[in-house]
C-alpha cells in the first residue's frame, strides 16, 4: 500500500506535469508567431506563459512540501530524488519513477523549445537591429541638405582636417 505522503507527492508530480505541459504547448504556438513576426500574438501567448509560470511556481511550492513532508516521515535530511527513491517501497517506487521521468522529460522539451524561440526572436533583434543601423547612415546618393528656421540653407560644416602621410 502506497504512504499518504507518497500518493501526495504524486498528486503534485501529476500537476506539475500537466502545467509544463501547456507551458510546451503555449512556447510551441508562439513559435510561428514569432517568425511571422506577428507582435500581437507573440504578446498574447507570452501573457499567457507568464500566468502559467506563476501557476507553475505555486505547484512546484506544494511539489517541494510534499517531497519534503515524505523526506521527513522516511527520516531523510534531503529531498532530491536520488535521496529519496532508495527510501521508498517497490510499489511507491513503481507510483512515483514513471511521474519523475515525464517531468524530466518534459523539462528537456521546454528548454529546447525555449532556446528555438530565444533563438528567433534574437534573430529578428538583429535584423532590426541592422535595419535600424541602415537608416541611421546618410544616402551617399543625396545630398545633404539642412535649413535654417528662416528656411535658408546651412551653411556646410568645415571640412575636417587631413593628415598626411610626408614619410611616403
Amino acid at each position: 500500500m502506497i504512504a499518504a505522503a507518497v500518493a501526495d507527492l504524486a498528486g503534485h508530480l501529476d500537476e506539475a506535469h500537466a502545467s509544463q505541459a501547456r507551458l510546451l504547448e503555449l512556447v510551441t504556438r508562439q513559435r510561428p508567431a514569432i517568425v511571422a513576426a506577428d507582435h500581437e500574438t507573440v504578446d498574447a501567448l507570452a501573457a499567457e506563459i507568464e500566468i502559467e509560470v506563476r501557476r507553475l511556481a505555486a505547484i512546484e511550492k506544494a511539489r517541494t512540501a510534499a517531497a519534503q513532508a515524505l523526506a521527513d516521515e522516511r527520516g531523510l535530511a534531503a529531498t532530491r530524488w536520488s535521496s529519496l527513491q532508495g527510501a521508498l517501497a517497490p510499489d511507491e517506487l513503481a507510483a512515483l519513477a514513471p511521474r519523475i521521468d515525464r517531468i524530466e522529460r518534459s523539462i528537456r522539451d521546454l528548454e529546447l523549445a525555449n532556446a528555438i524561440n530565444a533563438q528567433l526572436v534574437h534573430r529578428e533583434l538583429e535584423m532590426v537591429d541592422l535595419s535600424v543601423r541602415s537608416l541611421a547612415q546618410p544616402d551617399p546618393r543625396t545630398a545633404p541638405n539642412a535649413y535654417t528656421a528662416a528656411g535658408g540653407r546651412v551653411a556646410a560644416p568645415p571640412v575636417a582636417p587631413v593628415l598626411l602621410n610626408t614619410a611616403a
